[in-house]
C-alpha cells in the first residue's frame, strides 16, 4: 500500500498528465485517511480547478491555506480561482499574500497584472507586466496583460502593436493571438481578428475568450450557427460563463434551456441600456414558458417595459444586485435567452413592434410635431458620447444634406449637450432641428419613447435610440459601419431588428463621407415613401 508522500505523488503526476479527476479521486483517498492533510486538500483545489468546479476549488485552497499558511503556491492557485469567479479584490489579496512569502515570483505577477487589468487599475496592471517582461522577455502572458490594457483604454493600435511584439518571438502562440484578435476587433478589422481568434483556439482549444469573442463576431455577422458553437465551446472550456463575477451573484442554478414549467426564473442584464431594449424582445416569449419571470432592469427602462409586459416582475437593476428574490428556481443572464430562444434563423419571429409607448406621451408628442411645420417628422441621432466610440459618430456639418431635405421636418433624438452646434447649423446654414419637448431625452426613457412613437421615421447612429425605435415599430436608416455586433446586418437588413434599414459608411475622407451621406438620403427618401423599414 502506497504511503501519503507517494500517493501524494502520484496525485501530482495525474494533474501534470492533464487527469484532474484521478488527481482529486487519490486525494480523497489520502483525506479520508487523514482529514487535516494540508497538501491533499491544496491538491484537490487545483485538480477541482482544472475541471472548472472553481467553486469547490476555491474552498478546498481555502481550507489548505487554514492548514499552511506559508504555502506560496496555495496564495497563487487561490487567487487564480478568485480571478476566474470574478472576485477581483480577493484575488489581489491572495496574489499579494504570494508575493510577500516569495517577492518577484513571476506567476504571482502575471495573475496580479491580470487582476488589476479586470480591476480597472491599468497603470499599475502595465507597470507590473512590464517587471515580469524584465526578468522573462518571452513571458506571452505579460505580453498578452499589457496589449489589453492597451485595448480597455481604447487604444487598440497599442494592443495591436504589444500582440504582435510577442508574436515575433513565439508566434502562433494561442494567448497572444487571442490578444491580437481583440484588439482587431475592437479596430472593426472583422476577417482579420476572425483569422487570429480561430488560430487562437486551433492551438487552445479551451481557450474561452476567444470562443465567446467569436461567438460576438458572428453573432454581428448574423452568422448564428456558427456563433452558438463558440458560445457552447466557451461555455465548456469555462462553465461560468464571460459574465462569471455577476452571475455568481445569484444562488439559483443557472437555466440551460431545459423546461421551465412550473420555474421562477430571473434574468439579470450582463450589458447597457441598447442591449436591454433588445434583448427585451424576448421577454414576452420566455414569459410564456415559466411560470413567473423577474427580471432585472435598468430603473429608468421600469415604466416602459411594465407597460409592455405587464405579465412579468421587473425590479430595478442594481451594482451590486438584490442577491436574493423569493422563491426564485432559476437564473440566467438576458444574452442567454438569445442563444437559447433563438437557435436558429428560422426561429427568429416576424414582428414589427414589441414595446408600447405611452399613448398620453405620444399625443402630446404628435401636437408638439404638428406645431413644427408640416412634412414628415424624423427624429435624429449623430454622435456618442462613449469612450469606446470606433467611428461611429458624425457632426451636423457632415449629416447637412440630409438635414436640408425638402419638405421633411427633423427632430433631435440626441442626448447630451448640443446647443451650439445645433445652432452653429441654423446660423450658417439655415437648417432648423427642432427639440422634441421638455425632457431630457438620457434621463426619461419613457417620454423619448413617447416621441418616437410619434415620429414617422428615425435617422441614428448605432445606439440606444437605434433599439428603441426599432422596438417600437418606428421605420429606422441605421448609420453604421459594416460591422456593428447589437444589430447583425447581413445583406441589407438586421437580423434581430426588423425595423432597420442600413447604410453603411466606409472611409472618413470627406468624398467618401459625402456618397455616405448621398445614400443616406436615398434611403430616408425609400422609407418615407413606404412607410415601412
Amino acid at each position: 500500500m502506497a504511503t501519503i508522500q507517494e500517493a501524494l505523488m502520484m496525485a501530482v503526476d495525474s494533474l501534470q498528465a492533464g487527469q484532474p479527476a484521478q488527481a482529486e479521486h487519490i486525494c480523497r483517498q489520502i483525506l479520508a485517511v487523514d482529514p487535516e492533510n494540508g497538501n491533499a486538500l491544496y491538491l484537490q483545489g487545483v485538480a477541482q480547478a482544472q475541471a472548472g468546479r472553481l467553486d469547490e476549488a476555491g474552498n478546498s485552497l481555502a481550507a489548505a491555506l487554514v492548514r499552511n499558511a506559508g504555502n506560496p503556491d496555495i496564495h497563487l492557485n487561490l487567487g487564480r480561482v478568485h480571478l476566474l469567479t470574478g472576485r477581483f479584490p480577493e484575488a489581489e489579496r491572495s496574489l499579494r499574500s504570494c508575493l510577500a512569502l516569495v517577492p518577484g515570483h513571476a506567476g504571482a505577477l502575471v495573475e496580479l497584472a491580470k487582476t488589476l487589468s479586470s480591476l480597472n487599475r491599468f497603470d499599475e496592471a502595465v507597470e507590473t507586466a512590464q517587471d515580469v517582461l524584465r526578468t522573462d522577455p518571452e513571458c506571452a502572458e505579460a505580453r498578452a496583460v499589457l496589449s489589453d490594457a492597451r485595448r480597455e483604454v481604447n487604444d487598440p493600435i497599442g494592443a495591436e502593436e504589444h500582440a504582435r511584439a510577442g508574436l515575433r518571438t513565439l508566434p502562433g502562440h494561442p494567448q497572444l493571438l487571442c490578444a491580437l484578435g481583440l484588439a482587431l476587433f475592437q479596430q472593426s478589422r472583422i476577417g482579420e481578428a476572425v483569422d487570429a481568434l480561430t488560430g487562437a483556439v486551433a492551438g487552445a482549444a479551451r481557450d474561452w475568450r476567444a470562443h465567446f469573442n467569436l461567438c460576438r463576431i458572428y453573432l454581428g455577422l448574423g452568422r448564428l450557427a456558427e456563433a452558438w458553437h463558440h458560445l457552447d465551446q466557451g461555455y465548456a472550456a469555462y462553465p461560468d460563463g464571460p459574465f462569471a463575477g455577476r452571475a455568481r451573484q445569484f444562488p439559483e442554478p443557472r437555466w440551460a434551456g431545459e423546461s421551465l414549467a412550473g420555474e421562477r426564473l430571473r434574468i439579470w442584464q450582463p450589458y447597457a441600456i441598447g442591449e436591454e431594449i433588445l434583448y427585451a424582445g424576448l421577454y414576452g416569449e420566455i414569459a410564456e414558458r415559466a411560470e413567473r419571470v423577474v427580471i432585472d432592469t435598468t430603473p429608468k427602462l421600469l415604466p416602459l417595459f411594465r407597460r409592455s409586459f405587464p405579465g412579468i416582475d421587473f425590479i430595478p437593476r442594481a451594482d451590486p444586485p438584490v442577491t436574493k428574490v423569493a422563491g426564485i428556481t432559476r437564473q440566467c443572464s438576458a444574452f442567454d435567452l438569445m442563444r437559447r430562444l433563438r437557435p436558429t434563423e428560422a426561429t427568429i419571429p416576424a414582428r414589427r413592434r414589441y414595446l408600447a409607448a405611452d399613448p398620453s406621451a405620444v399625443a402630446d408628442s404628435r401636437r408638439h410635431f404638428e406645431t413644427l411645420g408640416a412634412g414628415p417628422k424624423v427624429g435624429i441621432s449623430w454622435t456618442s458620447s462613449s469612450t469606446a466610440d470606433t467611428g461611429k459618430s458624425l457632426t451636423l456639418e457632415a449629416l447637412r444634406p440630409l438635414l436640408g431635405l425638402s419638405g421633411v421636418v427633423f427632430v433631435t433624438l440626441q442626448y447630451g449637450d448640443h446647443a451650439d452646434e445645433i445652432r452653429t447649423l441654423r446660423d450658417r446654414h439655415g437648417l432648423a432641428l427642432h427639440s422634441p419637448g421638455a425632457f431630457d431625452p438620457f434621463t426619461d426613457i419613457d417620454r423619448l419613447a413617447g416621441a418616437v412613437a410619434a415620429l414617422d421615421a428615425v435617422v441614428s447612429i448605432p445606439n440606444v435610440t437605434a433599439h428603441l425605435a426599432d422596438a417600437l415599430g418606428v421605420p429606422t436608416v441605421l448609420l453604421t459601419r459594416p460591422f456593428v455586433q447589437n444589430f447583425s446586418l447581413r445583406d441589407g437588413r438586421s437580423l434581430w431588428c426588423p425595423n432597420i434599414r442600413p447604410v453603411f459608411r466606409g472611409a472618413d475622407d470627406a468624398a467618401a463621407v459625402g456618397r455616405f451621406v448621398d445614400a443616406a438620403c436615398a434611403r430616408l427618401h425609400e422609407v418615407l415613401n413606404d412607410g415601412v423599414a
